[in-house]
């Protein structure tokens, strides 16, 4: 595969970033006009280019609201969006819950333009959420999908629930899969739980491995929602759950603790956080510290060196510091182990799913291997049939999804996803 940069760290990102071109994210053009003018692992000029991209597009979307071009002002805010939540993206700050300070007015200023752009959807297909959880309200989206692609036979629309991962936007989100459900009359729904987007950055709510009691507070409102506004046309009785990398994670966890959910997709989830931790700590180091041989102040040390010497490692503790509310890599290391699908006494969480699942993995994965997480997800599913309640999709190239989150084939994925939902829900398409 072509790379844009020397670094796996920055080319992946730019390739998450083009990879939303298809659905209105990114113009390539653009793209390119912003890695020129980016130094591999120096996030000043990366936050620099894509701010400008951001303005640049804002500025186009400003020249088609003066000419009455709702499309093209749609696409331009869009790109907007796209581009100001990448400018912020690589912005470490000082380390764990130490921000830097434009993060959070460059994340708002994201959102706030993928609303905006949404005033330019078709009329009554977006549907802004405010989820009851926990004495808060989560943000979120409904969208649905216009009239000329419903379902035939006045079928309600089946929905599709997708889950933000570690570090994404529910506005990110949109691109990945929500667009393309539109397109073949699905409904589909975004939000933001602990510990993602604003509800993080703004609210200060962190991370939780829980996340059924999340994704069941979506479902209730998703069916207070269809009680109350029966002319939203959205069918409870088949809602699909859908997450990449850590919300693969979450989309399981609803899964096992939530029947309502009747289909299943974890693309390139995580199986146990900690398995991953190993992957970027020496294993004998991290086994020496489990054992007590080594404290915790050495921990940090170690890693607190590794962060002044490599920058990829600077942003992992960082980001991961602040969604788990932990300012010391060792408290960060404790907080990954409950992040898992395994239960005490040899036993997994994975048993308790009895609805459809659909498991990929990506062989070129930056973070994730196939056979810590995907296979582990996949052999764990024992109550279900091979081949039929549970399919498996390993991408092997960038263009057949080996990329983690399938980042640019992403309509690659969509068409295996909703081949997949299609048939557990029972829609029947004409053969063409």
């Amino acid at each position: 595969m072509h790379q844009f940069f020397p670094g796996i760290f920055f080319n992946f990102e730019t390739v998450r970033i083009l990879g939303m071109a298809p659905a209105g994210g990114a113009e390539l053009a653009e793209c390119l006009d912003a890695v020129g003018q980016i130094k591999d692992n120096d996030p000043e000029s990366w936050h620099r280019a894509w701010a400008e991209q951001a303005r640049k597009a804002e500025a186009v979307a400003n020249e088609a609201r003066a000419s009455g071009d709702r499309e093209a002002a749609k696409r331009a805010l869009l790109r907007a969006h796209n581009y100001a939540r990448a400018s912020y993206y690589m912005l470490p700050g000082a380390g764990p819950l130490s921000p830097d300070p434009r993060y959070l007015t460059l994340c708002e200023k994201s959102v706030a333009l993928f609303q905006d752009a949404t005033k330019f959807f078709p009329p009554g297909t977006v549907h802004r959420l405010q989820i009851p959880f926990e004495g808060r309200k989560l943000p979120g989206y409904l969208y649905l999908p216009p009239s000329w692609r419903r379902l035939p036979g006045k079928q309600k629309a089946p929905i599709l629930v997708a889950n933000s991962g570690a570090d994404g936007l529910s506005e990110e989100i949109y691109f990945m899969a929500p667009a393309a459900a539109l397109e073949l009359g699905y409904a589909a729904v975004t939000y933001e739980g602990p510990g993602q987007g604003l509800t993080l950055h703004r609210d200060g709510v962190v991370f939780r491995p829980d996340w059924e009691v999340v994704a069941s507070a979506v479902l209730d409102h998703l069916e207070t929602l269809s009680a109350t506004k029966p002319e939203l046309g959205i069918d409870t009785d088949r809602v699909a759950v859908w997450g990449t990398s850590l919300g693969g994670y979450f989309a399981l966890r609803a899964a096992a603790g939530d029947t309502r959910f009747k289909a299943c997709v974890a693309i390139d989830p995580v199986h146990d956080f900690w398995d991953f931790a190993t992957t970027q700590v020496p294993k004998a180091f991290l086994a020496a510290w489990e054992r007590g041989w080594i404290g915790d102040g050495a921990v940090d040390a170690v890693i607190n060196l590794g962060t002044r010497l490599a920058f990829q490692m600077k942003w992992n503790i960082a980001t991961t510091g602040t969604f788990f509310g932990q300012r010391r890599p060792s408290q960060i290391l404790r907080a990954m182990k409950n992040y898992t699908l395994r239960l005490p006494g040899g036993v997994s969480l994975l048993d308790q799913i009895r609805c459809p699942v659909l498991v990929t993995g990506a062989e070129a994965s930056l973070y994730l291997d196939v056979s810590s997480h995907t296979s582990a997800v996949y052999d764990g599913l024992s109550n279900l049939k091979e081949g039929d309640e549970k399919q498996l999709w390993v991408g092997t190239t960038p263009g057949e999804g080996g990329l983690q989150a399938k980042v640019g084939a992403l309509a690659l994925s969509n068409q295996r996803v909703f081949r997949f939902l299609d048939q557990h829900f029972g829609v029947v398409r004409e053969h063409l």
